[in-house]
């Protein structure tokens, strides 16, 4: 098995940090971003998962008692949603030395132009998408700011900056594969793309 198909979401954090360490270029900086991504994932559904075995207050009226039960459903909801979120970004710390290897193929076989291309455009679009799911999930973590109280809520600000610094290390990975795009349309598609993502990721930062 060559380097850049080991399956490195199956490594132990140790094992993957000696790996990142190294002198090869994979695993790299899409990887990691999706390593960190699926840490803040997990983070946010901890804290979901210890809200969800808090009993209701003694002698909480019945529309404190409904709304605890609201909570409750949106908190499984947002289990749910994280988990499939979380699936996905770990998959990424695979695929991501993968299409790097595509890529550099390309250039050391001095190949058509259009395969490059198509092999920057899948890069890209790794990482993008790994960039909206991302952002999906930062959204379902300011969900929970408003469901959790008390000390345990800390950890959601913690899963927060996790998921910020993942979101932009996915978005400036998926843009250094669209600087060295050749065919316009592609990049121009590319790089409205990358500035919708922005868009989004920006207004929540600011809500």
């Amino acid at each position: 098995m060559s380097q850049s198909t080991k399956a490195y979401d199956k490594l132990s954090l140790s094992e993957y940090l000696a790996k990142l360490s190294s002198d090869s270029p994979v695993p790299g900086g899409g990887s990691v971003s999706a390593y960190v991504a699926s840490l803040g994932m997990g983070l946010t559904q901890m804290v979901a998962r210890i809200a969800l075995n808090r009993k209701p207050k003694a002698g909480a009226t019945p529309e404190q008692k409904f709304q605890h039960e609201a909570n409750r459903k949106r908190m499984e909801e947002i289990i749910s949603s994280l988990e499939k979120a979380k699936a996905q970004a770990l998959q990424v710390v695979s695929l991501d030395p993968q299409v790097y290897d595509e890529v550099m193929a390309c250039y050391r076989e001095n190949a058509q132009p259009e395969k490059l291309e198509d092999a920057l455009e899948h890069a890209f679009r790794l990482q993008a998408d790994l960039a909206l799911i991302i952002e999906m999930a930062r959204e379902w973590n300011t969900h929970m700011k408003g469901l959790v109280q008390g000390a345990i809520a800390n950890d959601l600000v913690v899963s927060e900056r996790l998921l910020a610094a993942a979101f932009e290390g996915a978005y400036h990975t998926a843009r250094i594969n669209v600087v060295y795009m050749k065919n316009q349309e592609r990049k121009a598609r590319a790089e409205q793309a990358l500035e919708e993502l922005n868009r989004r990721y920006q207004r929540g930062r600011e809500s």
